[in-house]
């Protein structure tokens, strides 16, 4: 069986060895020294001092996560789930926050109410319902068939000898006869990755209900063999005809699941589906769409705009170009600058800034000076330190910024509101 770990963004992982009568929370968990050791080897390969820091103090070893959520594998028993950390202070709450961020990315819209209905199960296990719901209603059309090639020795014959390999087979049985032939079979490609992944997935630790699915739809592939070179039938899969559209999404998820490269860092191809996200790409994708779908139709509002540039004129050309995450404007002309930052920031301490990086005002203040904008904004996400906007930053008579929390447990709609007014 395979069991999941479940931890929040920059918590920290120790070995239970070192303490007493250790406790799991929500921010710190404490493993045995055979998984510390495996996640250590994790920390120092393959670049994944991106997801993990190491630290050691008093000869005690721990690991900090960093700022990305999902799913990660450790070994063939144990993986690690990272949710976010705002003003959630539980993992229901953090997974809830994490699928409604989630939805907004395109190959991930098949995540519905009704999944985040049930963020009290480890997040493997909602991204496995929403992969048998998808299969559960191509199986209710039938699964697809295909003309498949097959060479075999026979007793009849049909299609056509393959004389070589029959001379080579059959020198001495005059009463078989090696053909090839094509056949009209449930055994295609993509039939088969669909098994394979079904007989992977039954080895998770999940809900009983989610098991008893789990078999259920293996019962119907009785008749179909396990991929036997799974990146063949992948191939295969992507050049057959537009009959087999209805498996595209559910050959992503078998991917995903079937292929560990899909747990490293989502890259930013919204037409694939990752799962192990940065967070900022996740709050600023999110906000952003939340922005197009919920502001009044007298506002426009442009994503990732590209229009301006730091430097107007060097050699005939114009360079830096500025992208801003949010351009909004009115009727009247009025244009108001949004960057997304996902970072916990503290309304308590002015002395300190916040907690709010020099350069991220630098780059505000350019945004304004360059797109002549009335009001800048700044969204972090809201947590226990930071639930009201701040006193507003001048930074002249013509500039102001406004720094502000976006409360992601609540609807994104009043959210926006909030903002917008």
């Amino acid at each position: 069986m395979i069991k999941t770990i479940t931890i929040s963004e920059f918590g920290t992982i120790k070995k239970a060895s070192d303490y007493d009568s250790p406790i799991d929370s929500f921010s710190e968990i404490f493993v045995t020294d055979n998984v510390f050791l495996r996640i250590k080897e994790l920390v120092f390969s393959y670049a994944n001092d991106t997801l993990f820091s190491y630290a050691a103090q008093r000869g005690k070893e721990q690991i900090k996560v960093k700022n990305y959520v999902g799913l990660l594998p450790i070994s063939d028993s144990i993986q690690i789930e990272i949710l976010p950390k705002s003003t959630a202070d539980s993992p229901k709450e953090a997974r809830r926050i994490l699928l409604k961020m989630l939805q907004k990315i395109p190959s991930y819209q098949a995540l519905a109410k009704a999944h985040l209905a049930i963020s009290n199960l480890p997040l493997m296990e909602i991204y496995v319902k929403v992969f048998l719901d998808k299969l559960e209603k191509l199986l209710s059309a039938g699964l697809g068939r295909n003309y498949e090639p097959i060479e075999a020795n026979e007793t009849f014959i049909k299609g056509k000898v393959l004389v070589a390999e029959n001379i080579h087979q059959n020198l001495l049985k005059q009463h078989t006869v090696f053909i090839g032939y094509d056949d009209f079979i449930h055994d295609i490609p993509q039939n088969r990755i669909l098994k394979s992944c079904l007989h992977r997935l039954k080895n998770y630790s999940f809900s009983n209900l989610t098991r008893q699915r789990i078999w259920q739809n293996l019962s119907v592939f009785d008749e179909i063999s396990i991929s036997t070179n799974l990146n063949q039938d992948f191939t295969r899969s992507t050049t057959t005809s537009p009959h087999f559209e209805r498996y595209e999404n559910l050959l992503q998820w078998a991917w995903v699941f079937l292929n560990e490269q899909s747990f490293l860092p989502f890259s930013g191809n919204y037409s694939q589906i990752s799962l192990l996200f940065p967070m900022e790409v996740l709050f600023e994708n999110y906000i952003g769409k939340l922005f197009c779908k919920y502001a009044r139709s007298d506002y426009k509002v442009r994503l990732q705009d590209r229009r301006k540039h730091l430097v107007s004129k060097h050699r005939e050309n114009a360079r830096f170009r500025l992208i801003p995450d949010i351009v909004v404007e009115n009727n009247a002309g009025e244009i108001w600058i949004f960057d997304t930052k996902w970072k916990l920031i503290d309304g308590s301490k002015p002395k300190q800034n916040y907690g709010i990086e020099q350069a991220d005002l630098y780059q505000m203040y350019a945004y304004g000076k360059k797109y002549h904008a009335k009001k800048l904004f700044l969204i972090y996400p809201a947590n226990e330190n930071f639930q009201q906007p701040l006193e507003v930053f001048d930074y002249d008579e013509d500039l102001v910024l406004h720094v502000i929390p976006f409360d992601l447990m609540n609807e994104g709609e009043d959210e926006v509101w909030k903002i917008l007014g």
